[in-house]
């Protein structure tokens, strides 16, 4: 059965939404944020609308390889839409284990992620933050709805990451901390960096290779540091060149395959990056390490 099926509708929004039980104000939530940044996004994106579904799942209803918590989009056969956007309901056990391992590698870094994403009682709540995530998600149904022709699976991420931040900063520039916190916490930890390169995976072959699963898939937690490290180069790419940087990866790729059939390296994108979006993309993907 196709995820969100049988799930209770939300109407009023340009695309449809289903929630679980007991998660009314968690769809409204991601719904609304989601609904303005739609706007937004065809708005920029040639007028754009892809045919989606929000769905905001809780853990029983929950159906992908991904664990409880980590929002995803996907564009598989047979489901209520071309797309959906799926999103936790509430925290769970991934949740924790991100703050949990921010809490090992930076105490002084997890003090900051306290203040910022507090629950009220001296805990640890991401909920806020995971809102925001609706975006992110929703970028990726601009990308692949709307015929973006990315050669890498990285390249994507950095696109949505860049989705995000600029919606946030035009939109809801007040969500700011909210959105850069965990990540600029989670990028500056050197411990945390040199753990993933020690036993874990750091380069952008390394995630083309292993997040999809095969022989040596990468663990979620290494995923979600990746993040963090694309989240800070998308915050220094729109300060750098705005809305017109998301503008131009868009047309860069859109319906157009830009490289032949073939391997595509950080090292072959990078020139293109440079000269045809953003000069600060093209030398962070020319120095990842």
């Amino acid at each position: 059965m196709a995820l969100g099926f049988g799930l209770a509708h939300l109407d009023g929004y340009p695309f449809e939404v289903r929630y679980s039980r007991r998660s009314l104000v968690r769809a409204r939530a991601a719904a609304d944020v989601a609904a303005s940044a739609y706007v937004y996004f065809s708005r920029l994106f040639s007028g754009v609308e892809p045919d989606i579904a929000v769905i905001v799942a809780s853990e029983s209803d929950w159906e992908s390889r991904q664990p409880y918590g980590l929002p995803f989009f996907n564009d598989d056969d047979d489901q209520i839409r071309p797309g959906i956007v799926v999103m936790p309901a509430g925290s769970g056990d991934f949740w924790i284990a991100i703050g949990e391992d921010i809490r090992r590698a930076s105490p002084r870094g997890y003090t900051r992620l306290l203040a910022t994403y507090t629950d009220g009682t001296g805990g640890l709540d991401l909920q806020p933050f995971f809102d925001l995530v609706t975006i992110h998600e929703l970028g990726h149904a601009f990308e692949v709805l709307g015929d973006l022709r990315l050669p890498t699976f990285w390249l994507g991420e950095i696109f949505a990451n860049l989705a995000l931040h600029a919606f946030v900063a035009t939109k809801l520039p007040e969500s700011l901390d909210t959105l850069e916190v965990l990540s600029i916490v989670g990028a500056q930890s050197r411990r945390l960096g040199a753990r993933m390169r020690a036993v874990g995976f750091s380069t952008l072959e390394d995630l083309e290779a292993h997040y999809t699963g095969g022989d040596d898939p990468m663990s979620a937690l290494n995923y979600v540091w990746y993040q963090y490290r694309w989240q800070r180069l998308a915050a220094t790419m729109f300060d750098a060149d705005g809305e017109e940087g998301l503008v131009r990866f868009w047309d860069c790729f859109r319906a157009t395959d830009r490289f032949s059939s073939g391997d595509v390296t950080a090292a072959s994108l990078a020139p293109l990056l440079r000269t045809e979006v953003s000069e600060t993309l093209g030398r962070a993907v020319h120095d990842w390490r």
